[in-house]
């Protein structure tokens, strides 16, 4: 695209972030098809994806690389991108609500990106702690318990 002068421009709004920036990322894709060790992600055409049919076939061929996916490998470290710590009086009464929310918005994120992933979620006593492979997915946990339970998120970066 460009711009009446010939200067041109990107429509892009979104900053890439650098591969090498990212200690879990995969540099070097492997030839062919590899599939995670732990959760059965199957990495083709340089992205991740889940498929229940190829995956068992793929996991018991011998040509097919198995390595760990990069959110595994932070399941693994305990390295959170993202936490959502939510603090409420009426946690206790509404404590498998709200993990029901957080379990419905990781099955939607999951299906899209298999590397968006809860962690874990620690309870303490009047405080919930989530714990999330990207911080985008922390956003959108936080999202959808603000506009459930009409209260006011509070983001750092």
């Amino acid at each position: 695209m460009s711009t009446r002068k010939g200067k041109r421009y990107d429509t892009s709004y979104k900053k890439k972030e650098h591969p090498k920036q990212d200690p879990y990322a995969i540099l070097k894709a492997p030839k062919g098809p590899a599939i995670c060790r732990k959760c059965l992600a199957i990495y083709a055409d340089k992205r991740w994806h889940f498929d229940k049919v190829q995956a068992p076939k793929l996991a018991t061929s011998s040509r097919v690389k198995k390595l760990v996916c990069p959110a595994c490998q932070k399941i693994r470290d305990d390295y959170p991108e993202g936490i959502v710590t939510l603090t409420w009086s009426g946690l206790r009464e509404h404590d498998s609500e709200i993990r029901g929310l957080i379990a419905n918005v990781e099955a939607r994120a999951v299906s899209v990106n298999p590397l968006d992933r809860v962690m874990k979620v620690v309870r303490r006593r009047k405080e919930l702690e989530i714990q999330t492979t990207n911080d985008r997915l922390a956003q959108r946990i936080g999202r959808a318990l603000v506009r459930s339970y009409k209260g006011k998120a509070v983001y750092h970066w």
